[in-house]
């Protein structure tokens, strides 16, 4: 793989876009009604369990799965996937982010997102904003091709993410330069080990840390 001038990695939630895309994700899926009504209740006790300690979060994106879209097929996942992004788009995309994503395509860098949301509607965003590469949480599927309530090894998040863009980026020759963009304070060990970090619309922590760290402070909001 040939070298390109700077490989620039961005986090996708809250960063990229102005909010989480998880829950909006499968509520965009899951028919209005009485069963909707009585998956989000049965969510919400999985998200509060989470909260008091129990089970990790890997597992509660598996039990969200099991609430709302496990059993469907490829295609149609791939359909919402799709149609998600598109009207997503519209609003919730941070303008900023496009700025820096067209800023980085036109100096001939490579992007890659990196994101602890699933790989269906992550790739759906990365087609969609030009990106070249996605790392993400790994979905499962059954040998009829139906989504099951599982991941393929860890959920993408903190130091399995770091591990993960690690790998990817040890596969360009070096001398490399890497910039990474992330909102969150669980991606500073990201942000300190590329050549440049910035922090995009930090969180409370991150932004108090982004100082000894030296890493730049932006608002994506603002152009």
């Amino acid at each position: 793989m040939s070298s390109p001038p700077t490989v620039v990695v961005l986090d996708l939630d809250r960063t990229v876009t102005r909010a989480g895309t998880f829950t909006p994700f499968l509520l965009h899926c899951t028919p209005l009604g009485l069963t909707l009504a009585l998956r989000t209740l049965q969510g919400l006790l999985a998200v509060f369990a989470y909260g008091a300690g129990s089970g990790t979060r890997g597992s509660l994106k598996a039990r969200l799965l099991d609430l709302s879209i496990a059993g469907a097929s490829r295609a149609q996942v791939q359909s919402w996937s799709a149609t998600f992004v598109r009207r997503w788009a519209q609003t919730h995309i941070r303008p900023g982010a496009l700025l820096a994503i067209a800023r980085h395509r036109a100096a001939g860098d490579y992007l890659v997102l990196a994101t602890a949301s699933f790989d269906f509607y992550a790739q759906a965003f990365a087609e969609y904003l030009g990106i070249n590469h996605t790392i993400a949480t790994a979905s499962a599927w059954d040998d009829g091709g139906r989504l099951r309530a599982a991941l393929i090894g860890e959920n993408c998040y903190g130091a399995a993410k770091l591990a993960a863009v690690q790998t990817y980026v040890a596969r360009f020759p070096e001398p490399r330069h890497v910039v990474a963009y992330s909102d969150h304070s669980t991606d500073l060990a990201l942000l300190r080990w590329a050549n440049e970090g910035v922090a995009v619309n930090p969180n409370g922590e991150l932004r108090r840390l982004a100082p000894a760290h030296n890493l730049t402070v932006v608002n994506w909001d603002l152009i």
